[in-house]
Protein backbone atom coordinates (compact mmCIF):
# COMPACT_ATOMS: atom_id res chain seq x y z
CA UNK A 1 0.00 0.00 0.00
CA UNK A 2 1.13 3.55 -0.80
CA UNK A 3 1.52 5.58 2.43
CA UNK A 4 2.26 9.09 3.61
CA UNK A 5 2.00 11.03 6.87
CA UNK A 6 0.44 14.48 6.78
CA UNK A 7 -1.81 17.01 8.41
CA UNK A 8 -4.87 18.48 6.76
CA UNK A 9 -6.33 21.94 7.24
CA UNK A 10 -9.84 23.04 8.19
CA UNK A 11 -12.07 24.51 5.49
CA UNK A 12 -12.09 27.82 7.39
CA UNK A 13 -8.37 28.10 6.57
CA UNK A 14 -8.39 26.77 3.01
CA UNK A 15 -11.67 28.19 1.67
CA UNK A 16 -10.51 31.85 1.50
CA UNK A 17 -7.27 30.72 -0.15
CA UNK A 18 -9.13 28.60 -2.70
CA UNK A 19 -11.48 31.52 -3.43
CA UNK A 20 -8.50 33.72 -4.30
CA UNK A 21 -7.03 30.96 -6.46
CA UNK A 22 -10.39 30.48 -8.19
CA UNK A 23 -10.46 34.15 -9.20
CA UNK A 24 -7.06 34.03 -10.93
CA UNK A 25 -7.04 30.47 -12.26
CA UNK A 26 -8.84 31.37 -15.53
CA UNK A 27 -6.03 33.86 -16.30
CA UNK A 28 -3.25 31.32 -15.75
CA UNK A 29 -1.74 28.72 -18.10
CA UNK A 30 -2.62 25.06 -17.59
CA UNK A 31 -1.47 23.39 -14.38
CA UNK A 32 -2.39 20.31 -12.40
CA UNK A 33 -4.32 21.83 -9.47
CA UNK A 34 -4.71 19.96 -6.18
CA UNK A 35 -8.38 19.45 -5.40
CA UNK A 36 -9.46 21.24 -2.19
CA UNK A 37 -10.41 17.95 -0.52
CA UNK A 38 -6.89 16.64 -1.16
CA UNK A 39 -4.96 19.66 0.15
CA UNK A 40 -2.63 18.70 2.99
CA UNK A 41 0.92 19.15 4.24
CA UNK A 42 3.02 16.00 3.85
CA UNK A 43 5.57 15.35 6.60
CA UNK A 44 6.85 12.08 5.10
CA UNK A 45 6.09 10.08 1.96
CA UNK A 46 6.69 6.37 2.57
CA UNK A 47 5.81 5.08 -0.88
CA UNK A 48 4.76 1.44 -1.35
CA UNK A 49 4.90 -0.45 1.95
CA UNK A 50 3.54 -3.76 3.28
CA UNK A 51 0.35 -3.45 5.35
CA UNK A 52 2.25 -4.71 8.39
CA UNK A 53 4.22 -1.46 8.59
CA UNK A 54 1.15 0.33 9.98
CA UNK A 55 1.24 -1.58 13.29
CA UNK A 56 5.02 -1.15 13.50
CA UNK A 57 4.98 2.57 12.70
CA UNK A 58 2.09 3.85 14.84
CA UNK A 59 3.77 3.23 18.24
CA UNK A 60 6.88 5.03 16.98
CA UNK A 61 4.74 7.99 15.90
CA UNK A 62 3.10 8.14 19.36
CA UNK A 63 6.52 8.07 21.04
CA UNK A 64 8.14 10.74 18.84
CA UNK A 65 5.13 13.10 18.74
CA UNK A 66 4.32 12.92 22.48
CA UNK A 67 6.81 15.68 23.47
CA UNK A 68 5.48 18.13 20.84
CA UNK A 69 2.49 20.11 22.11
CA UNK A 70 -0.43 21.07 19.85
CA UNK A 71 -0.08 24.58 18.39
CA UNK A 72 -1.90 27.19 16.36
CA UNK A 73 -0.94 27.45 12.71
CA UNK A 74 -1.90 29.49 9.71
CA UNK A 75 -1.50 29.41 5.95
CA UNK A 76 0.50 32.46 4.84
CA UNK A 77 2.16 33.78 1.69
CA UNK A 78 3.09 31.83 -1.42
CA UNK A 79 5.93 30.82 -3.70
CA UNK A 80 7.29 28.38 -6.25
CA UNK A 81 9.65 25.42 -6.19
CA UNK A 82 12.39 25.39 -7.18
CA UNK A 83 12.01 29.15 -7.81
CA UNK A 84 9.72 31.53 -9.77
CA UNK A 85 11.93 31.49 -12.87
CA UNK A 86 11.81 27.68 -13.15
CA UNK A 87 8.48 27.11 -11.42
CA UNK A 88 7.35 23.48 -11.15
CA UNK A 89 5.20 23.69 -7.98
CA UNK A 90 3.07 26.57 -6.70
CA UNK A 91 2.52 26.62 -2.95
CA UNK A 92 1.18 28.46 0.08
CA UNK A 93 3.38 28.66 3.17
CA UNK A 94 2.57 27.56 6.73
CA UNK A 95 3.41 29.28 10.01
CA UNK A 96 4.97 28.87 12.49
CA UNK A 97 7.60 27.21 10.32
CA UNK A 98 9.66 26.00 13.29
CA UNK A 99 6.71 24.10 14.76
CA UNK A 100 5.90 22.37 11.46
CA UNK A 101 9.61 21.53 11.04
CA UNK A 102 9.68 20.02 14.56
CA UNK A 103 6.66 17.83 13.75
CA UNK A 104 8.26 16.75 10.47
CA UNK A 105 11.49 15.86 12.29
CA UNK A 106 9.60 13.74 14.83
CA UNK A 107 7.56 12.02 12.09
CA UNK A 108 10.67 11.26 10.04
CA UNK A 109 12.48 9.87 13.09
CA UNK A 110 9.50 7.60 13.75
CA UNK A 111 9.44 6.42 10.14
CA UNK A 112 13.15 5.58 10.05
CA UNK A 113 12.95 3.96 13.53
CA UNK A 114 10.26 1.65 12.14
CA UNK A 115 12.62 0.52 9.38
CA UNK A 116 11.39 2.58 6.43
CA UNK A 117 14.02 4.39 4.36
CA UNK A 118 12.98 7.93 3.40
CA UNK A 119 14.16 9.85 0.32
CA UNK A 120 16.67 12.19 2.04
CA UNK A 121 15.10 15.42 0.79
CA UNK A 122 14.79 18.34 3.18
CA UNK A 123 11.36 19.13 4.58
CA UNK A 124 10.04 22.50 3.39
CA UNK A 125 6.77 23.39 5.14
CA UNK A 126 4.15 24.26 2.52
CA UNK A 127 0.78 23.36 1.06
CA UNK A 128 1.09 22.41 -2.62
CA UNK A 129 -1.60 24.10 -4.74
CA UNK A 130 -0.52 23.00 -8.20
CA UNK A 131 2.13 21.39 -10.36
CA UNK A 132 3.29 23.07 -13.54
CA UNK A 133 4.18 20.88 -16.50
CA UNK A 134 5.03 23.56 -19.07
CA UNK A 135 6.92 26.77 -18.40
CA UNK A 136 4.81 29.72 -17.23
CA UNK A 137 5.65 33.21 -18.52
CA UNK A 138 6.72 35.83 -15.92
CA UNK A 139 3.32 37.60 -16.09
CA UNK A 140 1.56 34.38 -15.02
CA UNK A 141 4.01 33.84 -12.16
CA UNK A 142 3.36 37.42 -11.04
CA UNK A 143 -0.44 36.97 -11.29
CA UNK A 144 -0.29 33.94 -8.98
CA UNK A 145 2.04 35.67 -6.52
CA UNK A 146 -0.05 38.87 -6.41
CA UNK A 147 -3.16 36.82 -5.63
CA UNK A 148 -1.61 35.09 -2.61
CA UNK A 149 1.51 36.93 -1.40
CA UNK A 150 -0.44 38.81 1.29
CA UNK A 151 -2.73 35.86 2.12
CA UNK A 152 -3.09 34.84 5.76
CA UNK A 153 -5.70 32.29 6.81
CA UNK A 154 -7.56 32.38 10.09
CA UNK A 155 -5.55 30.49 12.75
CA UNK A 156 -6.25 26.77 13.16
CA UNK A 157 -5.20 24.16 15.69
CA UNK A 158 -2.59 21.55 14.73
CA UNK A 159 -3.22 18.75 17.22
CA UNK A 160 -2.43 15.55 15.31
CA UNK A 161 -0.93 13.96 12.24
CA UNK A 162 -2.55 11.29 10.09
CA UNK A 163 -1.17 8.20 8.42
CA UNK A 164 -2.82 8.01 4.99
CA UNK A 165 -3.06 5.39 2.30
CA UNK A 166 -3.11 6.76 -1.22
CA UNK A 167 -4.71 4.93 -4.14
CA UNK A 168 -3.91 6.33 -7.55
CA UNK A 169 -6.94 6.95 -9.74
CA UNK A 170 -7.29 8.56 -13.20
CA UNK A 171 -9.33 11.39 -11.64
CA UNK A 172 -6.76 11.95 -8.86
CA UNK A 173 -5.40 10.06 -5.87
CA UNK A 174 -7.85 8.91 -3.20
CA UNK A 175 -6.47 9.50 0.31
CA UNK A 176 -7.79 7.51 3.25
CA UNK A 177 -6.85 8.13 6.89
CA UNK A 178 -5.65 4.87 8.43
CA UNK A 179 -4.59 6.24 11.84
CA UNK A 180 -4.56 9.60 13.57
CA UNK A 181 -1.80 10.28 16.11
CA UNK A 182 -2.14 13.19 18.56
CA UNK A 183 0.58 15.68 19.38
CA UNK A 184 1.57 16.16 23.00
CA UNK A 185 0.14 12.94 24.37
CA UNK A 186 3.13 12.25 26.57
Amino acid sequence: MRLFIATSFPAAATAPMNERVGRVKPRLPPASWVRPESQHLTFAFLGEQPETIVETLVPWLHKRLAPIPPFDGELRGCGFFPNPRHARVGWVGVEPRDQFIAVAGAVREAVTSSGVVLDGGDFRPHLTLMRIREHWPPLSIDTFERALRDFASPPFRVASVSLYSSKLNPSGAIHTVLREVPLGSG
